[in-house]
Parts: C-alpha cells; sequence; structure tokens
C-alpha cells in the first residue's frame, strides 16, 4: 500500500476545490461549495483501491456535473451515481466537521467553565470589597470618635486643672490673710502689754481674788439657773439680786462684820454687771454650743451650726436676685468670693444699680466669684456689709475648727454671739461696728 503524503494531498484538495468553484459558478441551480480547511496534522484514511493523484486530477477536470444540487429545484436534473472518491471524500469531510466541532465544544464547554470560575472570583472579590469598605468606614467613625473623646478629657482636665489651681491660688491667699492676721495678734502681745485674748490665763480682771474666794467658800449663797451666769467672765457667784441665806450669828459683832462683807459683794458684782450689759446666756443655745465646742465643725448637721445658719446666715443671704443670690451663698461657702471697693475715679462712671438687690443704689463695690475670672458685679452697700459679716463669722468657726483660737470657751460664745449680732445689723442695713 502506498503511503499518502499530507502536502500533496493539501494540494490536490486544493486543485478540486478550485475546479469544482469553476463548474459550480456555471450551474444556476447549485450550492457555492464552502472552503474546507484542514489542520496539519488531520490525515486523510488510506484507502486500499486508492487512485493516482493524476487519474483523480483527471477525473475531476472531465467532470460535468456538479456535487451538490439543490432538490426540488424546477431545472434540476437527476444525480449520478456518485464515484468511491466523491463519498470517500464526503466522509473524510464529515469526519473533519465532527472532529472540529467537537474540538470546538471542548473549547467553548472550558470557555464556560473558565467563565463561571472568573465569575465566582469577581463576586468573591466583590465581597471583600464591600466588607473592606464596611470596616474601613467603622475604622475611620471608631478614630473620629476617639479623637473626639481624647479631646473633650483633654478639656475637661484642662478645666479641672485651671479651677484646682484657681481654689489653690485663692486658698493661698485665704492663708495668707489668716498668717497675716495671727501675725498681728502675736505681736500685739507684749511682756508689758500683753493680749488677753491670745492669753485668758494672764487676765487678773477676770480672776477671782483672793477674798472671793475665802469668802466663797464660808458664805452659803442661793444659785440660780445658768441663764444668769456671766460666761464672758466665767463667773459663778450669784447676781446681785440673788438673796442671800441669813447666817446665824452667834455674835453681834459677827452680824456687823457679815453686813458689811455682803454690801460689799454687792457692790463688786453691780460692777462686774455693768462690764457684762446685762447680759443674759440662752440656755439651749449655750447647751448646744457646748456640745459642737466639744468636737467643733463647720457642718449644717450639727444643731448648732444648723442654728446659725436658719436664723442668721440664710437671712442674711437671702437676695431678691435668687439665681445670683444662690451663686454668692456657695461661693461664700466654699470661700471663692472677692469684693473690693471701687476706686473714687470710677465712682461716678459705675453703675448705679445693684444686681443683687434688683433696684436703682449707689454701688461703692463691685464682687467677683471664684469660678468667674473676668465677670464684676455691682453691689451696694449693704450687700457688701451682710457679704462681709457672713464671712468673718465663718472664718471665726474655720479658725475654731483648725485650732488656732486659744480663748476660752466662754469667749468663744461672747465672740460667736457678736459675730451673729453683726449680722443681724448688716441684715437690718445697720453699719457694722467692725
Amino acid at each position: 500500500m502506498e503511503q499518502r503524503n499530507p502536502a500533496k494531498s493539501h494540494d490536490t484538495l486544493a486543485k478540486l476545490n478550485k475546479n469544482e468553484h469553476k463548474l459550480f459558478e456555471d450551474q444556476n441551480h447549485c450550492i457555492k461549495p464552502l472552503p474546507i480547511t484542514f489542520n496539519e496534522d488531520v490525515e486523510i484514511i488510506n484507502n486500499k483501491d486508492s487512485i493516482n493523484d493524476s487519474t483523480k486530477l483527471n477525473h475531476c477536470n472531465n467532470s460535468s456535473k456538479p456535487l451538490l444540487c439543490i432538490k426540488g429545484s424546477q431545472n434540476s436534473q437527476e444525480k449520478e451515481p456518485s464515484s468511491p472518491t466523491t463519498l470517500q471524500w464526503g466522509r473524510a469531510i464529515a469526519e473533519v466537521k465532527e472532529h472540529a466541532v467537537a474540538k470546538l465544544q471542548d473549547e467553548l464547554k472550558r470557555a464556560h467553565e473558565e467563565l463561571k470560575l472568573k465569575d465566582e472570583e469577581v463576586t468573591r472579590l466583590s465581597r471583600i470589597k464591600q466588607d473592606v469598605e464596611v470596616e474601613l468606614e467603622e475604622l475611620t467613625a471608631s478614630l473620629f470618635q476617639e479623637a473626639h473623646n481624647m479631646v473633650r478629657e483633654a478639656n475637661i482636665r484642662q478645666a479641672t486643672a485651671e479651677r484646682l489651681l484657681e481654689e489653690s491660688r485663692m486658698k493661698a491667699e485665704v492663708l495668707a490673710a489668716e498668717v497675716a492676721a495671727l501675725k498681728t495678734l502675736v505681736l500685739t502681745s507684749t511682756p508689758a502689754k500683753p493680749n488677753f485674748h491670745l492669753h485668758p490665763q494672764i487676765d487678773t480682771k477676770n480672776r477671782p481674788s483672793s477674798e472671793d474666794t475665802q469668802q466663797g467658800l464660808f458664805a452659803r449663797k442661793h444659785r440660780r439657773s445658768p441663764s444668769h451666769f456671766n460666761l464672758k467672765y466665767g463667773r459663778e457667784n450669784s447676781p446681785p439680786d440673788s438673796p442671800l441665806k441669813e447666817q446665824r450669828p452667834s455674835l453681834p459683832s459677827d452680824r456687823e462684820t457679815l453686813e458689811k462683807d455682803w454690801k460689799k459683794d454687792s457692790e463688786k458684782e453691780k460692777d462686774k454687771e455693768c462690764k457684762d450689759f446685762g447680759l443674759e446666756v440662752d440656755p439651749r443655745i449655750h447647751t448646744e454650743f457646748l456640745k459642737w465646742k466639744a468636737n467643733p465643725c463647720v457642718d449644717k448637721g450639727d444643731p448648732f451650726v444648723d442654728r446659725i445658719f436658719k436664723e442668721d446666715i440664710d437671712l442674711c443671704l437671702d437676695f431678691p436676685n435668687k439665681e445670683l443670690g444662690t451663686k454668692v451663698r456657695q461661693a461664700v461657702l466654699d470661700g471663692i468670693i472677692f469684693i473690693e471697693a471701687i476706686s473714687d475715679k470710677t465712682k461716678f462712671t459705675f453703675p448705679k444699680k445693684c444686681v443683687l438687690l434688683e433696684a436703682p443704689r449707689q454701688c461703692y463695690y463691685r464682687m467677683r466669684l471664684g469660678d468667674q475670672e473676668n465677670q464684676w458685679y455691682s453691689i451696694s452697700q449693704i450687700c457688701r456689709n451682710r457679704i462681709i459679716a457672713v464671712c468673718d463669722f465663718l472664718n471665726y468657726l474655720r479658725y475654731i475648727e483648725r485650732g488656732l483660737v486659744k480663748s476660752s470657751v466662754h469667749d468663744v460664745y461672747w465672740e460667736i454671739t457678736r459675730l451673729r449680732k453683726e449680722m443681724a445689723f448688716a441684715r437690718l442695713g445697720l453699719a457694722l461696728s467692725s
């Protein structure tokens, strides 16, 4: 069997296609054959009864009939019986077409699979992109929120630090004023002229004499209620209007001596009573004071302090301007209020309306609260006196609480009473004694 060369087969097929193309153009009812292409790797099936290339070429040239005709044409003629070569070529063409179609179907199937994989990959990447965008938005929002919180905390810390600094500065000023006052008290006490307020034990005026002591030992007197005690001078003898119990003298000379002694005692008591200006003590207030003095504190939970707040401080700090009055009261309790007199040059240009009284008044003072550095309020004389009276009273209570006052219990009581009197005077519009 003769083995065919693929190159020769291609040449032969090209010639056949050329001749058939010329023949089909002359026929009106014939279909123009499609050009057939082959891959180099396709080989034509060998046939045992193959015909020589020259015979096949002559047969194709001498052929006068078309290979394919359209059925049903009116001028078509009956087909002649196909030759073996034509059938072989038809089978070869069909096999090539089937092979090409199968290959194209495989490629299409692979393309569909690749496209499906790419679609899945695109879907997965889109989902990842959306997740990343959501996370980026959340991260950005959280960063902004964190930055906002940091700025807010920094502002709060700054405000707190500034407030503590201002309070510390005001406390330092108050302590400096207290130290200056104490130095003044200490410097005014000299050996030649001692200060009896700081050293009550050397006050000879308030100490009973030896004669009074002896008479007190032997004289049996009637003692009245504690309201008649003179607490300022620590006197426990009965006042001059207290009757003495009659003693039974054994001799007339003893009776005369006792009468003389009784007259002397009465005169001394009258002198001391004049010094006391006829002051008497409320036993209930005195009892509350003694309990408070045992453990002094500036706390409204104590009955004595609560009574003073209700009877004096609250009334003294009650102003028509309720909102500002509340701030002033808190500032007075915290010790962060400043009051200063205005200069003579600005008296005529200063506002003539008191902000606390909300009434037209000549204002010679201005007030500033501790938490408002640049805010000043114009106040009148009566408002200034009322605030100063309360501040003096609270400062004295704080001195006692810190142990800076070394006076006796009775002196402290009368000093507190005097300061309460000052608050009452200020509330009534009277001038302060200090």
